[in-house]
């Protein structure tokens, strides 16, 4: 496991690095106060390298335990649960926007993978669903749709 690791981190730290030496190249065009169109490559290539040094790291670390981690057991019906909900909240997402609809959506999921308590619950989902909402407003430029609420998130 330990060289698989070096081997794909070197290999996928040759492709980051080629995918950096290509953003680096995208044009710039002058839009106004709107992120550029190389914002979301650049943003993929710092992900892209920080995980494949992360793994790099990894395989370079002693080892502690050459047993493979065990996959959670997880129920095949909260598969399927979590397929529906999904689908229930992409069919709400154009009317109530995607603050509205990413609550129960995010509620759902807390709930169905073992979160019982209801301010957790709660707060989770609200506290979630906004902060996604605001990063892409402030953070990315990107206006997400407000739905129901836009008279109370603008």
């Amino acid at each position: 496991m330990r060289r698989r690791n070096l081997i794909a981190a070197v290999f996928l730290l040759a492709i980051g690095i080629g995918y950096t030496v290509l953003t680096a190249n995208l044009p710039t065009r002058d839009i106004g106060s709107t992120t550029q169109p190389s914002f979301f490559p650049w943003v993929v290539a710092v992900l892209f390298l920080v995980l494949s040094a992360a793994l790099l790291i990894q395989g370079l670390r002693p080892a502690t335990s050459n047993a493979a981690p065990e996959a959670p057991d997880v129920a095949p019906h909260k598969y399927l649960w979590g397929g529906v909900a999904f689908v229930v909240y992409l069919a709400a997402l154009p009317t109530l926007g995607f603050v509205a609809a990413n609550i129960p959506f995010f509620l759902a999921l807390m709930y169905l993978y073992g979160e019982r308590r209801p301010l957790w619950l709660l707060g989770g989902s609200i506290g979630i669903s906004l902060a996604l909402f605001y990063l892409f407003r402030g953070v990315f430029l990107i206006l997400l749709p407000s739905g129901i609420l836009s008279g109370v998130i603008g």
